[in-house]
């Protein structure tokens, strides 16, 4: 499974980084590839089996910072 994911996002990166490099926007190019290698890492983490923490309740605890706790 491991290797499938691999190969997948190379699959990905080759096709869209092609789009993006030929537009020459480094902001777009980078934005994607950041964005592409972090969910990257997470799939890879998720098919070796590690258990990865919620994030609803950090972002609960941001927004009940923001607006207050509801009634």
């Amino acid at each position: 499974m491991f290797f499938l994911v691999i190969i997948s996002y190379i699959i990905i990166m080759l096709f869209e980084g092609n789009v993006l490099l030929k537009d020459k926007k480094l902001g777009k190019i980078t934005f994607y590839f950041t964005l592409i290698t972090f969910s990257m890492i997470i799939s890879i983490l998720l098919s070796l089996g590690v258990h990865l923490p919620s994030p609803s309740t950090p972002i609960k605890n941001i927004v009940v910072s923001i607006f207050g706790e509801t009634n």
